[in-house]
């Protein structure tokens, strides 16, 4: 399982258990930094295997680009955990990076299509 945090704090969730499923859950005003900020609504669809390993190649591209990573996340920064059965791992992308806007940009087509 992979989950990707976005700059805002909204969080998308990407399994495959026979079927490849992504959930978008958007961050509230009440949880914002802002107080005010709204991620949308909530989706959960199914997406193709092309999408999904476009995806899994944009996030491994980010994690081999160590120059893209920081220590700490701050506001605008982005993360990636891969959960595999006990092992969780965690990568921290920082804001502004062509790697961050790459996935995020990916993410927002997969949600709206």
């Amino acid at each position: 399982m992979y989950e990707y945090i976005d700059g805002n704090g909204n969080k998308y969730v990407i399994k495959k258990e026979g079927k490849i499923i992504i959930e978008y859950i958007p961050i509230k005003p009440h949880l914002s930094s802002s107080g005010v900020y709204d991620g949308g609504d909530y989706i959960k669809k199914e997406i193709n295997s092309q999408e999904w390993n476009k995806l899994i190649l944009i996030f491994n591209e980010a994690i081999r680009t160590k120059e893209s990573h920081i220590t700490n996340r701050v506001k605008k920064s982005g993360m990636i955990i891969i959960q595999e059965k006990n092992k969780k791992k965690t990568y921290i992308i920082g804001p502004n990076s062509k790697e961050l806007l790459e996935i995020e940009i990916f993410l927002q087509v997969i949600i709206k299509k």
